[in-house]
Parts: structure tokens; C-alpha cells; sequence
């Protein structure tokens, strides 16, 4: 069983609504069985690890019937049953916002897309919000105050931190009553069919998706550099970053841009002098730059 996340008393600002932590088979088997039975919209909102659309992993998900809230270790068990409830019932409306990323994602890592969903940013930009990002429509439409200070953090840690336990509970909580808000302001506006047309054309647009063979940055990098071992050199360390980053060095990630890796794979540094040089990122020398080189003189061996 996956370590407890932090109680809710170890929070500064304690949260105005239970939360539960589903981190085995037991506890998910109860929720499922619970969104199954379910006669309101839920919120779903999911946390990765930052890699990118076509190779994160899913690192946390978030539900919410706007009472209470659910954070499923999706690292500790195998979550996709819960899934498939909230996916399961033409009739009961699952709340996302701007959920072409998150739908996408979990298109790719279980094969199933949802089909009665509203999506908050869809309709917040039908009714010309200036800002429709979540915090913003969370405070318009609830006067709940939100951060985003965890957003980018580490999500396949164990315990979660304060800051992430909160961030992502309320990214789910506030899902059901933003969507009620909106929903009444879009009827009254007379644009429930434009609401309709956009979020059809959003889920149409996850239904197509498919995850690309390679990195897309390959494909721009092979049209500059046609040598064969240059571009295995990158498509190895593109891959190692992604896998290291979804191990959660995250540090490597924010640090170690394609360019970078481009860079690296064109002049084929042999020493760690000559790796920075080629501008790998002092900081990250001692606690990487061996396997970096490892990984170029084995590409070249090949």
C-alpha cells in the first residue's frame, strides 16, 4: 500500500470538504461502486508527470461530486475501472476543463474516451470570459481562492506535500459548481448549441488522437540534420529524459531543453569538459553528465 498522503489537520488553511486518499483495491472498488450510483455531474481533473501529452504517465486523479473529493493513487493499483464508471452512464454529465489534454492522455494509457462531458473552459470562452483559466473561474463563479503553486511539482511523489494534496483536491471540487454557474449563464445568454458544437468538437478531436511514433521534436531536427547517428544520438537522449522524468527529475526536465539535446546529439561531446561546452547545465554535471556521455558512445557503437 502507497504511503498516506498528509492529514488534512497538517494543512495551514484546512479545506472546507472531506477528502479521501483511494491508494489500493479495496478503497477503489468502494469508490467505483459510489460513482456507479451517482445522480450529479462529477469533476475529474488528473496530474502527470510532466513529460508531455504523448509520454506522461498519470501520476494522480482527482474526482469530485462537489461535496467531497477523491485523490487516486494512480501509481499504487490499477485505476481504470474507476474510470469506466465515470465514463460509463450516458446520463450522468462528467465536468472537466479544458479537457483535450486530460482525455487524451488517459485515451492513450487505458484505450477508453468519455462521451457526456461539460467542459468549463469551452464554456467560458463561449460566453467570452477575459480570463477562463480555472483559478480565475473558480473565484468568478464560487469566490473559492485558488493557487497554482504545486502545478508543475513532482506528482509521482509519496507522501503528496500540503501544497499538492490541496491543489489537487480543490481542482476537482470546484469542477461541479463552476459547470452549474456556467451552465445556467450559457442558457440565459442563448448559447447552449455553441457550447454543445465545442465541446462535441473537443471530444471528436481526443477520439482522433494518436500518440506519435517518436518525439515531435525529432521531426523538425530531422529536417536540418540528415546524419543517421546524430539522430539516433537524439532519439536516445530524448528518450532517456523522458524516462528519467517520469521517474521524477524533474529538475532534468525544466533544465534540459530539446534544443539542448539537439545540440548535444550534433556535437557528440566525449568529455565531461566538452558535454558543457556543448551547454549542459552546470548544476546537473556531477549528478548526470556520465550517463549522459554513456548513452552517446553506446548510440555511436550501435
Amino acid at each position: 500500500m502507497a504511503t498516506p498522503c498528509p492529514p488534512p489537520e497538517s494543512f495551514k488553511e484546512p479545506l472546507p470538504f472531506p477528502i479521501h486518499w483511494v491508494s489500493d483495491p479495496e478503497s477503489g472498488e468502494r469508490l467505483r461502486e459510489r460513482v456507479l450510483a451517482r445522480q450529479e455531474p462529477w469533476g475529474l481533473d488528473i496530474e502527470t508527470t510532466l513529460t508531455g501529452q504523448h509520454h506522461c504517465e498519470v501520476a494522480l486523479i482527482q474526482i469530485s461530486d462537489g461535496k467531497e473529493a477523491w485523490l487516486i493513487d494512480s501509481l499504487a493499483f490499477e485505476f481504470k475501472p474507476i474510470i469506466e464508471a465515470l465514463y460509463a452512464s450516458p446520463l450522468h454529465v462528467l465536468v472537466v476543463h479544458g479537457g483535450i489534454g486530460d482525455l487524451a492522455v488517459l485515451k492513450r494509457v487505458i484505450g477508453i474516451v468519455a462521451e457526456n462531458v461539460f467542459d468549463t473552459l469551452v464554456a467560458a470562452q463561449v460566453l467570452a470570459f477575459p480570463s477562463p483559466n480555472l483559478r480565475e473561474l473558480a473565484r468568478e463563479c464560487l469566490m473559492v481562492h485558488m493557487t497554482k503553486g504545486s502545478q508543475q511539482s513532482n506528482w509521482r511523489a509519496r507522501p503528496l506535500s500540503p501544497g499538492q494534496f490541496k491543489y489537487g483536491a480543490l481542482d476537482a471540487w470546484v469542477l461541479p459548481g463552476i459547470a452549474r454557474v456556467l451552465a445556467a449563464r450559457v442558457a440565459a445568454a442563448g448559447r447552449t448549441d455553441a457550447v454543445r458544437d465545442g465541446i462535441k468538437a473537443m471530444l471528436e478531436a481526443v477520439k482522433a488522437y494518436e500518440p506519435p511514433n517518436g518525439h515531435p521534436f525529432e521531426v523538425g531536427f530531422a529536417r536540418r540534420n540528415r546524419d543517421k547517428k546524430t539522430r539516433a544520438r537524439l532519439r536516445v537522449l530524448l528518450d532517456w529524459r523522458t524516462e528519467m522524468a517520469n521517474k521524477g527529475h524533474i529538475a532534468l526536465l525544466m533544465s534540459v531543453g530539446n534544443r539542448m539535446l539537439g545540440t548535444i546529439a550534433e556535437k557528440n561531446p566525449a568529455t565531461e569538459h566538452e558535454l558543457r561546452a556543448a551547454g549542459w547545465p552546470p548544476s546537473l554535471l556531477r549528478r548526470y553528465g556520465d550517463k549522459v556521455l554513456k548513452l552517446l558512445s553506446a548510440s555511436d557503437a550501435v
